[in-house]
């Protein structure tokens, strides 16, 4: 049964994700040597022949978590046969969105700023997307849980 709408929800979570590597969360211009562009997996200093005070460690733990939401939605699809499992698992990912977001907000963004000395401008594509993929695996719990609902009442029947 992978027809089901919790699968639309899990698909589109994973494809919010993956447009969260695509657009920049957050853009940092001033008048200074350092004109950063942020996305999930790198620093990029918009002033040419300048370097980035950044290295991929900076990022390393958003971009893991992004990666691990993506791909873990893509995998939790196929395990429509297990749906406790599939619901914890969800539950879990859910847990890693939010841990996304929080490092992003709490942690990389404060520490460009304060390095650049601007405040963030921020993309909301780049910002919605992670949010949107939380609320897309919320939706598929309830999907999941409807289901498992469904199935024990029609054992019940039996």
């Amino acid at each position: 049964m992978i027809q089901r709408k919790q699968t639309i929800f899990l698909f589109l979570a994973a494809v919010a994700m993956a447009l969260d590597f695509i657009f920049p969360i957050a853009t940092f211009i001033g008048s200074g040597q350092y004109q950063l562009e942020f996305y999930v997996y790198q620093v990029v200093n918009m002033v040419p022949d300048a370097t980035t005070p950044f290295d991929v460690m900076f990022v390393a733990p958003v971009t893991a978590l992004t990666g691990l939401v993506m791909l873990g939605s893509v995998i939790t699809i196929f395990m429509f046969r297990k749906r406790v499992m599939q619901a914890k698992m969800v539950r879990g990912l859910v847990i890693f969105t939010l841990a996304d977001v929080a490092l992003l907000f709490f942690y990389n963004i404060p520490a460009l700023e304060k390095l650049t000395g601007y405040q963030a401008q921020y993309n909301y594509v780049g910002i919605a997307m992670p949010l949107l993929a939380m609320i897309l695996l919320i939706l598929a719990i309830g999907g999941i849980m409807k289901d498992e609902k469904l199935v024990r009442s029609a054992d019940r029947l039996r």
